[in-house]
């Protein structure tokens, strides 16, 4: 199979030629499209914005979830030549709009009611190209219907033309932006270029192979996109994306048993929903494989995970919005790694990987003897490759941040994960850079800190260790414990403080997985622990 179109559009085309007639794409209300439908849909959407004067090299904002109309307009803009800029559901209202319009784009593709959102800045208010994937009265909420473009006979002419795909002169040429949080206060957009997203695919495809009978649940889009170009059935969960912690699991795998869902790629919150219900009663699904991703999970879990899925392969996936996969390691082999932090495996081997001494703050590349950290010990990890995104929208400060050019000319991505390679070469995970804690003049890891604090504790909910006026500070979600500082002393932790609270710790807004030590921090600032 060739991983090499110009164009990534090109995938579905070849899936859609071959099976046609197979469904593509099943939404949770029982909307479906097959393959073939879908790239009729595509060409027609493309004929139009194009004939609305989408150019080559144009941005436009995306703000559908995940669905066929997602697919359908974000495909078609860049079967136009254009850059689909994909805003996240889990980025918070206040940012949406200004990272939008940092973009500085052409057109705007929504629902109807993320028109409001963009009426209500002045920079998207007066754009040229606008579509709905609603009904339109007027001219509102915008110029263009999707309902109505695929019912355009028009269109459909157009629709066949073999020329239709834009091909970019060179695979550096952006097909797909997506944001970052911006914690930092700068969007940072990460620019997914058609040879990047061929590269990805093509690490997918090898690592994840699929049978042609499979059918698959994916909670991310990107794997979605991967099931577009191989020909497999994407089940869109029927969840709420911003809050995934949330989901009903009884729900999702009565729509699992509905569709015969056979495979399931999804954030651990997800798994675990659909876990609990099996376990406290639910009709199980025969899955042969689960895909899991997103953030650390406890061995505790796990073994939960397996027994409500005995027969089902469970394979835990590491990697980040630049660089996806990086590792993986089947749900066996994590449980019977024992010893320092979360065992992700072996890096896939279309990677190169390094562990570098860790510094907090931008790095200017001296030489590898100035950087590599000792065999064994912590540092952070970087890694090279065609699937690992070379650079960020318009952000010459976050490039210089997160990326370094070595002797060679190799681009390497600081992947802001903390840990080391075992004697089997698999990646132990330890924590992140920037939660990295100095105390008495050594480093301490936040992650390898919770997990001794976690196994003195078994009872608390969340265990967070972070720096606080150059101290040691543990916050345990758990009712107070009497003199378990000194337990903690006698077990070798030096922590300096130690904060009891029943509120929730703050998690990140994409998997509602991981301790959000940002807002944590801000919090702490603030006296609301």
């Amino acid at each position: 199979m060739c991983y090499c179109k110009k164009n990534v559009v090109e995938y579905l085309r070849g899936s859609a030629e071959q099976y046609a007639d197979r469904l593509a794409l099943i939404m949770p209300d029982g909307r479906n499209i097959t393959f073939g439908g879908l790239w009729q849909d595509i060409c027609r959407t493309a004929t139009v914005l194009r004939s609305a004067g989408m150019k080559p090299g144009e941005r436009m904002i995306v703000m559908i979830p995940m669905s066929i109309e997602l697919y359908t307009v974000m495909l078609a803009i860049i079967m136009c030549g254009g850059v689909a800029v994909f805003v996240d559901p889990w980025v918070p209202l206040k940012k949406i709009g200004a990272f939008a319009a940092f973009a500085e784009p052409a057109g705007f593709a929504g629902i109807g009611r993320s028109h409001l959102l963009r009426l209500l800045q002045p920079q998207l208010r007066y754009l040229r190209i606008t579509l709905t994937t609603g009904r339109t009265f007027g001219k509102i909420p915008a110029e263009l219907s999707l309902p109505a473009i695929l019912q355009s006979p028009a269109a459909v002419t157009s629709a066949t033309s073999d020329n239709i795909v834009w091909q970019p002169a060179s695979e550096d040429a952006p097909a797909l932006i997506t944001f970052t949080s911006g914690s930092s206060g700068t969007p940072k957009g990460a620019n997914r270029t058609h040879g990047f997203l061929s590269a990805q695919y093509a690490a997918l495809h090898t690592e994840f192979s699929y049978t042609p009978d499979d059918i698959d649940m994916p909670m991310f889009p990107v794997f979605a996109l991967r099931n577009l170009a191989d020909g497999i059935t994407s089940v869109i969960p029927d969840i709420d994306f911003k809050n995934v912690a949330a989901t009903n699991g009884a729900a999702v795998l009565k729509q699992m048993r509905t569709h015969a869902v056979t495979t399931c790629t999804a954030s651990p919150p997800f798994i675990e929903s659909i876990a609990k219900a099996i376990t406290a009663g639910a009709e199980p699904v025969p899955l042969h494989r689960i895909l899991t991703g997103g953030a650390p999970v406890e061995n505790s879990q796990l073994r939960c995970w397996r027994e409500a899925f005995p027969d089902t392969a469970i394979e835990l996936v590491y990697g980040s919005t630049e660089a996806e996969p990086v590792a993986s390691i089947s749900l066996e082999e994590r449980l019977a790694a024992t010893g320092r932090g979360f065992c992700c495996g072996k890096p896939v081997e279309q990677l190169q990987t390094k562990i570098i001494r860790i510094h907090k703050g931008r790095i200017v590349f001296n030489g590898w003897e100035a950087l590599e950290q000792s065999p064994g010990e912590p540092g952070e990890l970087i890694v090279a490759g065609a699937h690992v995104c070379r650079d960020y929208f318009r952000n010459p400060d976050a490039i210089a941040d997160n990326k370094l050019i070595d002797n060679a000319g190799s681009l390497w991505h600081r992947m802001g994960d903390t840990g080391f390679f075992d004697i089997q070469q698999r990646f132990r995970l330890v924590g992140r850079v920037h939660s990295t804690i100095t105390c008495k003049e050594k480093l301490l890891h936040a992650q390898l800190v919770e997990e001794q604090v976690a196994e003195l504790l078994p009872s608390a909910a969340k265990v967070a260790a972070v720096e606080h006026d150059e101290n040691l500070l543990i916050i345990i979600e758990s009712a107070p414990m009497p003199d378990f500082k000194q337990m903690l002393h006698n077990a070798g932790i030096p922590a300096d403080r130690i904060v009891f609270t029943n509120k929730p710790l703050p998690l990140d807004p994409r998997h509602n997985a991981k301790i959000d030590y940002g807002e944590l921090t801000r919090r702490l600032t603030k006296g609301r622990l």
